[in-house]
């Protein structure tokens, strides 16, 4: 006797991931003529902030900066909430002339 089993269920696995991985995207800068990307893994999508690193002041909400905003150095922060935990990573600082592509240097986590 050969019993077949059905399951008329389907579930979702959902996995909460905080934000990692911040890189700015090799296909975006200002010498190409477009906004500069910021891209980060987590799961519930991270959202980004540019900050003008000299007084750390927010010049951009969003993954794009653009070229209104070059001659300054920047830094990209991504965040997120898993399950009522804030998490922020930040992306390297990143040095911007209108003239050419971005040039980056590393800075500390926090």
């Amino acid at each position: 006797m050969v019993i077949k089993m059905m399951c008329l269920h389907k579930y979702a696995v959902v996995v909460l991931g905080p934000v990692s991985n911040v890189w700015l995207d090799p296909n975006s800068g200002f010498s190409s003529g477009k906004a500069v990307t910021c891209k980060a893994n987590g799961y519930p999508r991270p959202s980004f902030q540019w900050i003008r690193a000299s007084d750390n002041v927010t010049v951009m909400e969003g993954a794009k900066l653009d070229n209104k905003s070059a001659d300054h150095t920047y830094i990209c922060m991504a965040t997120n909430t898993v399950r009522g935990q804030k998490y922020v990573v930040v992306s390297r600082a990143v040095n911007f002339d209108a003239a050419t592509a971005p040039t980056g240097r590393p800075i500390h986590l926090y």
